[in-house]
This record gives structure tokens, sequence and C-alpha cells, in this order.
């Protein structure tokens, strides 16, 4: 199993934006905290902090060795609890242990992002994946439970062929019918194409 391009770039995107604006964000919430003490204090911590955890966060990902990279990913991940960057550091853990096909560890890892993400776009992107992970596994009711989780619209194609894909594995062709023709309503011409192939083979 590995990730669409879709999700590799929106994953990409999302760290570039987040690199690019964090600080105008901390701004913006400094200024609504309390005036001149809440910037004073805020300005002070929260940006180091967050520039600090940006920094660590770079240094780790370009780590070549795999093992070496994870634990020290795990160690942010503990260091960071609740920050965009933690998620970030947990999907990489996940991605590499797909890459290992150990799914068990991914599965874990997904469920951390999933529970610490703090916005729409990441939680989607990390209950998707996970729901990945989870199909794989053939944990079937677990992978549906998890896609409930994806609530940006961006997600609601990958989310419609997965559904499908669950349902056609359990045998509920009905349902994955009705999943795919829910796709193709704003599939690509390329997807259209092998979610043809779907319904044909119902």
């Amino acid at each position: 199993m590995a990730y669409t391009a879709e999700e590799e770039q929106e994953i990409e995107d999302i760290k570039s934006w987040w690199h690019e604006n964090y600080k105008v964000i901390i701004a913006a919430l400094v200024l609504g905290f309390g005036g001149a003490w809440g910037w004073h204090y805020w300005q002070g911590y929260q940006v180091t902090q967050t520039h600090k955890a940006s920094s660590e966060y770079e240094q780790i990902v370009m780590i070549q060795d795999a093992t070496q990279r994870d634990s020290r990913l795990a160690e942010f991940v503990k260091n960071n609890d609740k920050t965009t960057y933690a998620v970030f550091a947990l999907l990489d853990q996940a991605k590499d242990a797909v890459a290992t096909k150990d799914f068990a560890t991914a599965e874990n890892a997904l469920k951390q992002a999933t529970a610490q993400a703090q916005d729409d776009v990441l939680l989607s992107v990390s209950a998707l994946r996970l729901a990945s992970v989870q199909y794989q596994q053939k944990q079937y009711d677990a992978a549906l439970d998890s896609l409930k989780l994806v609530k940006n619209s961006s997600w609601d194609n990958q989310k419609s062929i997965l559904t499908g894909d669950i349902q056609f594995t359990k045998g509920d062709n009905a349902a994955a019918k009705a999943s795919y023709e829910q796709a193709l309503v704003k599939a690509t011409p390329v997807e259209q194409q092998w979610l043809q192939l779907r319904l044909n083979n119902l």
C-alpha cells in the first residue's frame, strides 16, 4: 500500500504553509489573548517554542537512517505533544512503517495523529491514512469508523472510493455501488476510468 500523490502533496503543502505562516498565526492569537501582557509573554515563549520545534523537526526528517529517524521522531512527538509538528512527525512515522509493511506500527502512529490534529485538514489526512492501514489489516469496520473522521471536503472522493472498496470487500455490493457512484461525480478522468471498472465488476 502506498499513499497517493494527492495525499503526499497535501501534506507537503500544509508543512510549507505552516512554516511560512506560524508566526502570523501566533501573533493573531496573542492579540486576542490579553493586550500587552499577552503579547510580551506569548511572543517570548510560543514563537520561540514553535521555531525550535520547526528547526528540530526539519533536522530529524533529513536523517537518512530510518531506524534512527523513527527513534528521533518518537522522542520529538513526546516532547511536542498536541502540536502541528507532532502530527507531521506521526505522519512521517506512519509512512516509514507502511514502507516496511509494519501496518500495526503505522496504525498506532496514525491513531495518535488523529487524536492530536487540531484542524480539519490534518485530521482528515490522518484519518484517511488510518482507514487505509486498517483496511490493509482487514479491520473493515474500524476503517469505516475512521473514515467518519474525514471532514475536509477536499478528501470526499478519496473517502468515497475507500469506503466503496471496504464495502465491496465485505460483500455489500449495493453500498459499494452507491459509494463509487458518489465518487464519480467529482472524479478526474483517470479516476473515472478505474471507478467504472470497479462498477462493472460489481
